[in-house]
């Protein structure tokens, strides 16, 4: 099912960033599609549960990235999203799977995805990841960084990959202002652990403190100013 084409401002002026969503499984699709579509500055265009309209849907609306599953009946999906890609040179993807075996996690790097994340994350760590890859970075689950070797790049693309999609979460609100019980209650999480995972994120990003790791998402575009 293809949705409407037309881009929707956002009051800050911004376009938005534009997804297509690949899943045969209606129920996470679903889910996923409206979550997509509540979050701030993301638009699904298509979503997509049958292998053979891969490509179509990703030339006729030219997404910013792409997000798919690695599991459908039919074509392989990875190769049909591939072949879309190829006449959207602006597109990037996002794998979303539960199953991140060694192959497919090898496959998946070698093809050049951005970001590789499993369906064990919770659903706001998905429009993180959505909005790391949009401002140029790349981000892997936990499970996926402990099997391959990190890539090399900017000092700035390594600190952002050492952060898990949680840490990633809880940068993104502490950016926003939120305090840490503020936090907690946003992501259904303890305090402490919200403190826990702040303070590995201040480690990682080398910030002193929550002001230093707020102008570092900022300057990442990890957050809108």
């Amino acid at each position: 099912m293809v949705f409407p084409r037309d881009r929707i401002v956002t009051p800050d002026s911004a376009l938005p960033i534009r997804v297509v969503v690949i899943d045969d499984h209606r129920i996470v699709a679903e889910a996923l599609v409206t979550l997509l579509n509540t979050s701030e500055r993301i638009e699904v265009v298509a979503s997509v549960s049958d292998s053979a309209q891969i490509v179509d849907s990703i030339i006729t609306t030219q997404p910013d990235i792409v997000v798919c599953d690695l599991e459908m009946p039919g074509s392989d999906p990875l190769d049909r999203a591939a072949l879309g890609m190829s006449q959207s040179p602006g597109t990037k993807l996002l794998v979303l799977t539960a199953y991140p075996t060694d192959a497919h996690i090898a496959r998946a790097i070698e093809m050049g995805v951005r970001g590789f994340m499993t369906k064990h994350e919770p659903a706001e760590a998905v429009v993180d990841g959505i909005y790391a890859i949009s401002a140029g970075h790349s981000i892997y689950s936990d499970e996926v960084k402990s099997r391959m070797v990190m890539p090399e790049g900017k000092h700035a693309e390594i600190k952002l990959l050492s952060l898990t999609p949680r840490e990633l979460s809880v940068v993104r609100l502490v950016a926003q202002g939120m305090t840490t019980s503020q936090i907690a209650d946003q992501i259904n999480r303890s305090p402490k652990t919200i403190d826990n995972q702040i303070s590995s994120a201040l480690a990682k990003t080398n910030s002193a403190n929550r002001v230093e790791l707020s102008r570092w998402a900022i300057r990442e575009g990890l957050v809108v100013a």
